[in-house]
């Protein structure tokens, strides 16, 4: 009798439910629109600015602390920004002091950002809240620079906890009043001068804040600032950009039994077709911190990209198109994906005991997950009915030979070849598996308008509750034995008081298994749908939804306001250098947008 994996692949499938059935906190692009005046004021542009989300969790999930001054250097993502320093550089090229036009309009732009208290952040997330204080500020000013060619530093001024931006430039600038001379720093034999990115006053590159007059810096030279993004910001000169796709997809081909590694591709395409363009393709095991890795598109604006693992667990992934100078950039859907515990290359059942020949690591959760079958999703819904709609597809990611103790040529144990760094993981006898273990949805009406829906791993004896109820309690479904690997399916089940439904489709929206049940069947109050699963396989969900049948209306947004609290050194000038009083203002403390970001303890408060 075989060793079997029923119980693990349900059990780890379930638990991939249970986070699948979670929305997504972001989705589609942030855009952004800015003003630009340049020639001295007379002529004005629009820059049309899009992010997209993936780039912006991608930056959230990062670490925020820093432990010393100069680290605040990793904070600048030039790549990031090219798409807007080629724009701004194309309105400045040509003029007569252009470095300094454009670090001016650099600067024009960042002032658009809203001044808000709050933590130290990228400048992605600066660009996407609209909002940051003076270090985040500088952080996006000092980026945008950077991808323009400019030589920039940070300039920290201790002694009033400020820090804004030294641009070094090869002739002195103007300034904006011509009685006073410009503001700048001697660092390793050049002079880089002042700018300064809040927005209390149209700075310009020279002018110092009153407070900041008598303040000598600290310079934070910026050669360990990041020299390569995952994706872009895009943007456009007076134009708003084209909306753009990107699709995903999942497959795998099967693997020698050699071979430790699983190889799963991911794939897909961009819409408009275009080739040789960087697609980033994110990964997260967490929905928090993710990597990322690069990939490009053939001529048919197609991509590919082999993903070897050897390790199991969830995983989400995601690709993204950073768009061209008419299109913004696109994600595509999110996956989670299941990786299963890999199967033993070599089975052998032995007179009192199964062997399983596999990495040592893996002997803690082979021996864990065979303790029981049980629920693993319960939800519990009030209201007219609800609805569970989602699509999944089975991957074949693995392989393995069994060899049975009775088998008609047996095999002592002594003659069984173990790979470098396997070792035989004893099973005793009572761990035997049986057939009949089956993954599924249960929806059930509780009575009233009371509802759950679970996702469970079923034994023998379930199955035998669910054949004896089926005959007058429960619509059944049993597509085990109809799934393909490699083939997406979608699923549709509804339960209310007076309906039960449930679809199977396949691609192209065949209906492979269905089942309806209506008022006539007063006694029917669960819908069983039953999937099998192994742990050899991957299994990636995607659109996976659980909600109720009941649509009440959607509140209004709730907007994300910002006081300024403008601190001394931010009084602006007056005209003719006559200097306003001080500003205070009540400050109004922006929330904290996810888990991660209640953790960061950002070390300058700006």
């Amino acid at each position: 009798m075989r060793v079997k994996y029923w119980k693990t692949g349900i059990l780890l499938i379930s638990v991939l439910l249970l986070v699948s059935v979670t929305p997504n906190s972001l989705a589609g692009n942030y855009d952004r629109t800015f003003s630009s005046q340049v020639q001295f004021g007379l002529v004005s542009h629009e820059l049309y600015v899009s992010v997209p989300s993936s780039l912006y969790d991608y930056y959230s999930g990062k670490t925020h602390s820093i432990r010393r001054d100069s680290q605040y250097a990793t904070f600048v993502t030039p790549d990031a920004f090219q798409s807007i320093a080629d724009n701004i550089r194309n309105l400045t090229r040509d003029k007569p002091r252009s470095d300094e036009e454009f670090a001016n309009t650099v600067l024009q732009l960042v002032h658009q950002v809203q001044y808000a208290i709050g933590d130290l952040e990228y400048p992605v997330e600066t660009l996407v809240e609209n909002s940051g204080k003076c270090d985040t500020l500088s952080l996006l000013a000092a980026s945008i620079m950077k991808a323009g060619g400019l030589d920039v530093v940070l300039l920290y001024h201790k002694e009033v906890h400020h820090i804004n931006v030294g641009v070094h430039l090869p002739y002195e600038p103007h300034g904006t009043w011509w009685w006073l001379p410009p503001t700048g720093y001697e660092y390793n034999g050049k002079k880089y001068w002042i700018a300064e990115c809040t927005p209390a006053t149209e700075w310009k590159v020279g002018d110092v804040p009153p407070l900041l007059a008598d303040t000598k810096p600290s310079i934070i030279s910026l050669e360990n600032s990041e020299q390569s993004s995952p994706a872009h910001v895009s943007s456009n000169l007076d134009k708003p950009l084209n909306s753009s796709s990107i699709s995903i997809n999942l497959s795998s081909d099967l693997l020698d039994i050699d071979d430790n590694e699983r190889t799963l591709t991911i794939s897909g395409s961009i819409s408009p077709a275009y080739p040789n363009e960087s697609i980033a393709v994110y990964f997260s095991q967490d929905r928090i911190h993710y990597n990322a890795s690069k990939t490009e598109t053939d001529d048919l604006g197609e991509y590919s990209f082999s993903w070897n693992l050897t390790s199991p667990g969830t995983y989400y992934i995601k690709t993204s198109w950073s768009g061209t100078s008419d299109y913004a950039g696109a994600d595509s859907e999110t996956l989670t994906v299941f990786i299963g515990f890999p199967k033993s290359l070599i089975q052998f059942e032995g007179p009192n005991y199964y062997y399983d020949y596999g990495f040592a690591p893996v002997a803690i959760h082979e021996l864990r997950v065979r303790q029981g079958v049980k629920e693993f999703l319960d939800l519990n819904f009030s209201g007219t009915g609800v609805l569970l709609t989602g699509n999944f597809i089975i991957l074949q990611s693995g392989q393995s030979i069994t060899i049975p103790r009775d088998g008609p040529i047996p095999v002592p144990m002594e003659d069984i070849v173990i790979k470098k760094g396997e070792q035989p993981l004893r099973l005793p006898d009572n761990m035997e598996q049986t057939t009949n273990n089956k993954f599924g949805f249960i929806l059930r009406n509780s009575g009233g308008n009371n509802y759950t829906v679970a996702v469970r791993g079923m034994n023998d004896y379930d199955m035998v509750q669910i054949n004896k109820r089926s005959e007058n309690r429960t619509a059944f479904i049993n597509a085990s034995t109809g799934i393909r690997e490699n083939t997406w399916y979608t699923v549709v089940a509804k339960i209310s008081k007076g309906e039960i439904t449930a679809e199977l489709r396949d691609i192209n929206g065949t209906i492979l298994e269905s089942v309806a049940a209506g008022d006539d069947a007063v006694r029917t109050d669960e819908l069983v749908m039953l999937i099998a699963n192994n742990t050899d396989r991957a299994v990636a969900f995607k659109n996976l939804r659980v909600e109720t049948l009941d649509k009440p209306a959607q509140p209004l947004p709730e907007e994300n306001e910002k006081a300024v609290n403008e601190p001394d050194l931010l009084a602006p000038y007056v005209a003719f250098a006559i200097f306003f009083a001080t500003i205070s203002a009540a400050v109004i403390y922006k929330k904290r947008k996810s888990f991660l970001r209640q953790k960061r303890n950002g070390s300058f408060t700006g």
